[in-house]
């Protein structure tokens, strides 16, 4: 990636950021996802300029990436991001009416970019095998909470929290634009499991964990399990076909349960039955 210049705010122009406000919102939003590399865009709806560039997380989280994103803003830019990869599914433009039934399926986040209108993230259990198997994922979710489906795409981008929204409609009394919420957060994988738990998707690489993904990877793992297992049920597959299964994906199995591995499946076969009843309550609920 070309290194991108960092040019210096106008001098004895009145900040309008909480430095360490705006930078611990871009670390929520990167610990979220726990990706290893982002894509930023940032555009200007006065000029049409517009421009993206991929950081990796490290590169994300320093304070002059931060504070050029902010002289950006402060300058007419919106600035969003995405980490990469198509097991990340945004949602946009969503009421407050369909959150409650969303906040079932686990989003690993949920930011308010503008009064009233709400973006929320998942990270689905497996990694979709094909940009189109994505896309028809994220078309699947947003019809189903009547998300905006412009953006229903596998590499749309969301806003960044920590920054102003620069839509002119979203310009308030007093000249300025209000600020993209973060209300949620939380490094976690969605129980959403795609197209009724068939199985077109395949597993993500088992990559060697960084400290933070070490500090979690038994929960995180554990709820990829779950998942997968809601999906199967609701598949049709049986226990047998759903253990084999989860014995031939999920990561690192033998090194994290050993002998108990058997009966950790089993258990959360057994939890992932309960959830099934509740899902095919929730299955009836469409948005208006």
């Amino acid at each position: 990636m070309k290194e991108i210049e960092h040019p210096r705010p106008h001098r004895g122009r009145k900040p309008i950021y909480d430095m360490s406000k705006t930078a611990v919102a871009v670390g929520a939003f990167a610990s979220a996802f726990n990706a290893d590399m982002y894509k930023v865009q940032m555009k200007n709806r006065l000029t049409d300029e517009g421009f993206w560039v991929e950081y990796s997380a490290a590169q994300l989280l320093k304070p002059e990436t931060v504070k050029h994103l902010q002289w950006r803003n402060l300058n007419g830019f919106d600035v969003y991001a995405r980490p990469v990869g198509w097991q990340y599914i945004l949602l946009d433009d969503l009421t407050r009416d369909v959150l409650t039934n969303l906040a079932t399926l686990r989003p690993c986040m949920l930011m308010e970019t503008s009064p009233d209108n709400f973006q929320a993230w998942l990270i689905l259990p497996e990694q979709p095998a094909d940009r189109d198997t994505a896309k028809a994922i994220c078309r699947e979710l947003a019809e189903r909470f009547g998300a905006d489906l412009g953006s229903a795409e596998p590499d749309h981008v969301g806003r960044l929290p920590g920054f102003t929204n620069r839509k002119e409609k979203h310009r308030m009394a007093n000249g300025l634009f209000p600020f993209v919420q973060l209300h949620r957060h939380e490094h976690r994988v969605s129980t959403f499991y795609p197209f009724g738990g068939a199985g077109v998707l395949l597993p993500e690489r088992e990559s060697k964990p960084n400290t933070a993904q070490r500090r979690n990877l038994g929960n995180s793992t554990s709820e990829q399990d779950f998942g997968v297992a809601c999906g199967l049920i609701r598949a049709g597959r049986t226990d047998d076909e759903i253990t084999a299964h989860l014995m031939a994906t999920s990561p690192g199995l033998d090194r994290r349960k050993g002998k108990y591995a058997l009966k950790y499946l089993q258990k959360t076969i057994n939890n992932a039955h309960k959830k099934s009843i509740q899902y095919s309550d929730l299955q009836r609920y469409r948005p208006p």
